[in-house]
């Protein structure tokens, strides 16, 4: 076994990007009224079957593996051709403190995760004693003979937790009316991931956590700054918003695998140590966004604005389009052990790189109608623009938001 194998188990993960103290759409600086609750529940489905390597190309999400005789020739080249899903269903509450003031928890709640590792063989070297090279049957019966399965579908993770956020957001410019009179808002946003989720388990090769670093989704600690321009003479239908963000990566430490289930692809305890420590590296970038009202809808007096006609007219337009794009880059990991060849193994992995984000919602709002309720589709995708040291994770999502006020 060589420090190559490794990274058979340390390399599916999935780039949700599901920022849960601020849901994904064109404006970076809403806050809800005071006294104003939000809740949205929302599920995503999430998968991923390529990778972005360091030269920026499009690769499979695990790295090829060349296996060898114990002091001799080629056996062969594995080929994992790994395909990850992930179904998240995730549950925020959003409370108004003030008007120009907002909390926050989100609560995602992985539904059930897979894996299928797709594994394909390339034949080594001429084997004498078959009187031909090593067939991907005669390898993994081998294989089998030293107590190690050949890795199948894996499925897990059902109705587990991930890490839970908690943020809130502060909209300053409030305070500066000058602004709103410009059609200008700031806000600051900041959250913090309580380390709820699970980690992998360690002897499994093709399993996965449900922690944000192993999500590879967003920092452990973040702080946004964004900023919102909405166009007051054309009737409020375009804003324009911007963001700068910082999210750190908080150390995590992990039991090393002993080959308990794999023994010839996961026993890395004698030479790593019983433990080892990742840490992962920041986040940094910044995002530009558009929000388009397609239809803003009649103002009707209705029960939820009390009969008023005046306030009627201030609810969210009936149906908007949002579209957002997001440039994160990717800081170095740091992996530490007692072994400093499979250190750098894993930490080739997850060199510095970056991930580009495209990013589009559809809102219908039914509030201007007397219903409660805003139903919202999202598509998030990094496989369209290709990314560095990155995954190319697509997720489709679909939820509700109702607001409710109780005094």
């Amino acid at each position: 076994m060589t420090p190559r194998t490794s990274r058979l188990a340390f390399t599916v993960s999935l780039g949700l990007a599901l920022l849960l103290a601020s849901p994904a759409r064109a404006q970076f600086t809403p806050t809800l009224p005071k006294s104003t609750w939000m809740l949205e529940v929302s599920h995503n489905h999430s998968w991923l079957t390529n990778a972005y390597n360091n030269k920026g190309r499009k690769t499979e999400l695990l790295d090829r593996m060349e296996r060898y005789d114990p002091g001799g020739g080629l056996q062969g080249i594995i080929i994992p051709r790994a395909v990850a899903t992930y179904e998240i269903t995730v549950v925020q509450l959003r409370y108004g403190i003030l008007d120009y003031l907002t909390v926050a928890i989100g609560i995602p709640i992985v539904a059930s995760s897979s894996v299928v590792p797709r594994l394909q063989w390339i034949e080594g070297d001429y084997q004498w004693p078959l009187g031909r090279s090593f067939s991907e049957d005669d390898f993994w019966q081998w294989a089998a003979s030293m107590g190690q399965p050949k890795p199948g579908r894996w499925t897990g993770n059902k109705g587990t937790l991930s890490d839970i956020i908690l943020g809130g957001r502060y909209r300053f410019s409030d305070h500066f009316p000058g602004l709103r009179r410009l059609g200008l808002s700031f806000a600051f946003l900041a959250y913090y991931a309580l380390h709820t989720g699970v980690k992998k388990d360690p002897e499994l090769l093709t399993a996965s956590g449900t922690t944000s670093w192993e999500l590879h989704f967003q920092g452990d600690l973040g702080f946004h700054l964004g900023m919102d321009k909405t166009f007051l003479s054309i009737d409020q239908r375009i804003t324009l918003g911007f963001e700068l963000f910082y999210e750190a990566m908080l150390p995590h430490r992990y039991d090393t695998p002993r080959g308990k289930i794999n023994p010839l692809l996961l026993n890395f305890a004698p030479y790593v140590g019983d433990t080892y420590r990742v840490d992962p590296g920041d986040f940094m970038g910044f995002s530009v966004a558009a929000s388009f009202v397609l239809w803003k809808g009649k103002a009707r007096a209705t029960w939820i604005t009390k009969g008023s006609l005046e306030k009627a007219a201030r609810l969210p337009p009936m149906l908007t389009l949002s579209v957002q794009y997001s440039f994160t880059y990717l800081g170095q990991s740091d992996w530490s052990s007692k072994s400093d060849l499979w250190d750098w193994s894993n930490e080739k992995m997850w060199r510095p790189g970056y991930k580009n984000t495209l990013t589009f919602e559809l809102v219908l709002s039914l509030l201007r109608v007397g219903v409660p309720a805003q139903l919202f589709f999202r598509y998030r995708s990094l496989s369209i623009i290709p990314g560095k040291n990155c995954r190319a994770a697509d997720v489709l999502a679909g939820g509700i938001r109702i607001p409710m006020k109780f005094w």
